[in-house]
């Protein structure tokens, strides 16, 4: 599975996106962002803010109780802000 984080999700993981193996407990994008919070602590906010964070499954916009599969790109979006 191929992950790619946008805007400050970068900043958070030190990297634009990474390959891993989807672990059998993530079924969903909701249990996929639990499981990448618990690996980058620094992502923990993202956890707390799903009903605000957009996601992409193969470059369409999905809802967090979005089924995956393990050849699935997932792209993680941060709530915009603005001033």
């Amino acid at each position: 599975m191929k992950i790619s984080y946008f805007s400050w999700l970068r900043t958070k993981t030190g990297i634009p996106n990474e390959e891993i193996a989807l672990p059998v407990q993530c079924r969903t994008v909701d249990d996929l962002v639990r499981h990448l919070a618990a690996r980058y602590p620094a992502l923990a906010e993202i956890a707390d803010a799903r009903g605000s964070m957009r996601f992409t499954v193969n470059r369409r916009y999905v809802e967090n109780s979005h089924e995956l599969a393990s050849d699935d790109e997932v792209g993680l979006f941060p709530p915009v802000t603005g001033g």
